[in-house]
């Protein structure tokens, strides 16, 4: 898909700068993720991954097995050599939107990556076939939308779109989803979905 290999391009050029660009506090993202409600033992997808931000977090909150994927294999080749001998985590080179799970998973999280996921439908599709009945899905972003518009404002618009308040995206979700949450604040943006 051409607009994927325009997303993968852009991130394998900055993925060497990734980290350097990762400024928010560990207690604020920890406080982000718990939005996910991620419980001992379930099995947790963190799409997106980047470089592993938020992966190990993940696995400390579920006490199991994480896996991350993401479409650039530069950042996760950077993710799998910050972690190498981590036994509680796994990275993959994926397109969430065109892969097939072998089991279903508890939780999906996607973290500072939702502007990038162009067509939604495609992405509520995915969440859906990935997800075990009554699993959820958290979209979080450690950015107000207005930071967010500032972060992209000369990125373009096959790698990113503006958002539209987590009240009207999370309307792509109803048909199959129950929103759990959908709030935005100075410092975040978060969906939270739970399959019917």
């Amino acid at each position: 898909m051409e607009q994927n290999n325009d997303i993968k391009n852009f991130f394998e050029s900055i993925a060497p700068h990734w980290d350097d660009m990762e400024c928010v506090p560990p207690d604020r993202i920890l406080a982000l993720l718990k939005k996910a409600r991620i419980e001992k033992g379930e099995r947790v997808l963190d799409v997106a991954c980047g470089t592993g931000i938020i992966t190990k977090k993940l696995a400390t909150l579920s006490e199991t097995k994480v896996l991350g994927i993401d479409l650039s294999p530069k950042m996760i080749e950077i993710a799998k050599n910050k972690y190498s001998g981590e036994t509680c985590i796994e990275f993959q080179v994926a397109d969430f939107t065109e892969t097939d799970f072998k089991e279903a998973y508890d939780v999906v999280v996607i973290y500072n990556a939702f502007p990038h996921f162009l067509e939604v439908a495609r992405l509520e599709k995915a969440l859906w076939k990935a997800l075990r009945q009554g699993g959820r899905f958290a979209i979080l972003h450690s950015l107000s939308r207005k930071e967010l518009d500032l972060h992209h404002a000369n990125v373009p618009d096959t790698v990113s779109r503006r958002l539209l308040s987590p009240e009207e995206e999370s309307k792509a979700f109803l048909e199959r989803f129950e929103i759990l949450e959908a709030s935005e604040s100075d410092s975040h943006y978060c969906i939270v979905g739970k399959k019917k």
